[in-house]
């Protein structure tokens, strides 16, 4: 409806930053796999086999993503990695 209210561009509803995707090409997957998932340093990165996904729709699907959890529409629900202080 025209009058609900979206939520922050710049992160979740709380404040928090959620979660960042990202894309990477690798030379090969497991099980002839062409696309697989994994958290990496605090990211959610898919990883694509060369040759599978062009450049530029990668871009799009990485912009897309990231508007879609910057919304607040979808959210990281693991903790993120622990460092040592």
């Amino acid at each position: 409806m025209a009058d609900e209210k979206t939520p922050r561009e710049a992160g979740t509803q709380d404040g928090d930053p959620g979660l960042e995707v990202d894309m990477e090409y690798v030379d090969s997957l497991p099980g002839d796999r062409v696309v697989m998932p994994l958290e990496k340093h605090g990211k959610f990165v898919w990883l694509v086999e060369e040759g599978h996904i062009s450049p530029e729709a990668m871009r799009q699907m990485v912009a897309d993503l990231n508007h879609v959890v910057r919304s607040g529409l979808w959210r990281q629900n693991w903790q993120p990695p622990q460092t040592d202080s």
